[in-house]
């Protein structure tokens, strides 16, 4: 692997602590999104090389990751992953008011506040997968 996601991670970190910018709820999505995907990837890496998963580049390699870690790893890091990705698809695709129901979460009230509290987290949640992972 020549990139590593936790790369992303330290990112998010970064804006979340330095950014000025007078567009919070545009850093709050792209924060939020990009903790999501660190922890993705790190965790699809992680279950490529210690458990010999099998992944396909597509969509459904989500869904592996959740299963994997709930079904084989570690039931709670499989409920972070799905919230992180419940609220990664809320921040990219939901354009309608925070205050408002997210027609995309598997429960259909998924709230997000587009801030600095969102943020991070959304980083702490992101941090907890990517450091409790089983030593190989």
């Amino acid at each position: 692997m020549s990139f590593d996601p936790l790369r992303l991670l330290a990112l998010c970190k970064f804006l979340c602590n330095n950014s000025r910018s007078s567009d919070l709820e545009a850093v709050s999505r792209t924060v939020i999104s990009r903790a999501y995907y660190s922890a993705f990837l790190h965790t699809r890496e992680y279950l490529k090389e210690t458990r010999h998963v099998q992944f396909f580049g597509t969509a459904e390699d989500h869904k592996i990751v959740e299963n994997e870690l709930m079904n084989n790893v570690n039931r709670h890091l499989g409920s972070t992953i799905r919230t992180l990705r419940e609220n990664r698809t809320a921040s990219d695709y939901d354009l309608s008011s925070p205050a408002f129901p997210n027609p995309f979460s598997r429960f259909g009230r998924r709230l997000l506040n587009f801030n600095q509290v969102a943020q991070k987290e959304n980083i702490r949640l992101s941090e907890y997968i990517t450091s409790n992972l089983p030593r190989p």
